[in-house]
């Protein structure tokens, strides 16, 4: 493995979130709503187990390059790039850095199977001031690894243990909002609350419904670091709130001891209860951002600021 709404492929938001734009808040993406397309550029054999270099090309709905000082700075980077293969077990993040050509942008990609590839470019144009996922694929050779839908709260990466849990250890269920908890545990066994910085944040989480139809990345609530000696843990707290019912795969990102470590979870959304949908209906409800308390409505939405899903009091 290699960094809060539902959608099409294309670029859209709206699929499950956690609270985080910078602190805590939930970006859903799939591809209907995207000022920018993203294509990757023939290359040589790409073989499973290998690593092979790799040119992304972005550009706007216009043809026309899309460069780095077009792009604004989201957590550390101007470029994220989420990939996941088609079993949605093998997960990258990855950070292009500028080609030999306006709009493109070099990557090594070391596929663990073969199949199709799914890969949306995370990035902020200016001339929009809001976050963006461009959906795009490729192709690697190899045996591919069958789709593993089952349930798992807890994994285990390198001696460290992470473990799942929601809130009244309620299911998560589509278009109810739920708090979900990860803590972390270290190899002696205890609470572990020595997580370094990653991104600008203690923890990254990225989610995929098992149809790839979209992706949601999320942050921990609370306070982001503010320098590299911070620390967080033990424990990591999402808002999410499923867009779609079925099953969904979680890569929580975190930093220990210098390297990056994935933990995978495996979780089943519910159907909506007609009595959420009711509620999420009235017109009584009231909506805040979960980041900004001061923007209100009376329907559910994004925020104008941070492009959150709004959360009803």
């Amino acid at each position: 493995m290699a960094k809060s709404k539902t959608f099409p492929r294309v670029l859209a938001a709206g699929a499950i979130f956690l609270c985080s734009v910078v602190a805590d808040a939930q970006h859903d993406h799939g591809t209907a709503q995207a000022t920018v397309r993203s294509e990757v550029l023939p290359a040589e054999k790409r073989v499973a187990g290998k690593s092979v270099a790799s040119v992304i090309r972005v550009t706007g709905t216009d043809g026309k390059p899309i460069s780095l000082d077009q792009l604004e700075v989201a957590h550390t980077e101007k470029i994220h790039l989420l990939v996941i293969d088609q079993s949605v077990t093998d997960y990258h993040h990855l950070h292009p850095v500028a080609g030999d050509k306006p709009g493109e942008y070099r990557f090594d990609f070391a596929p663990k199977f073969g199949g199709t590839y799914h890969i949306w470019a995370d990035l902020l144009p200016k001339a929009t001031g809001k976050q963006e996922y461009s959906h795009t694929t490729v192709k690697v050779e190899g045996p591919a690894v069958t789709p593993n839908n089952s349930v798992n709260t807890t994994a285990e990466v390198e001696g460290y243990r992470f473990e799942l849990t929601t809130q009244a250890n309620a299911p998560l269920q589509a278009g109810k909002a739920t708090m979900v908890k990860v803590r972390v545990t270290g190899p002696d066994g205890q609470a572990f609350s020595k997580l370094e910085p990653v991104m600008g944040a203690f923890a990254h989480m990225v989610a995929f419904p098992a149809d790839l139809s979209s992706v949601t990345h999320i942050h921990p609530m609370g306070a982001e670091p503010k320098s590299s000696g911070e620390r967080g843990g033990p424990d990591l707290t999402f808002h999410v709130e499923p867009g779609k019912p079925g099953p969904h795969k979680f890569f929580l990102q975190t930093q220990i001891g210098g390297k990056e470590k994935y933990a995978a979870f495996g979780l089943n959304v519910e159907p909506p209860a007609s009595a959420t949908a009711a509620a999420s209906s009235s017109p009584q409800a009231i909506y805040t951002c979960p980041m900004h308390p001061e923007v209100k409505q009376n329907s559910p939405g994004k925020c104008p600021k941070c492009g959150m899903a709004l959360v009803a009091k």
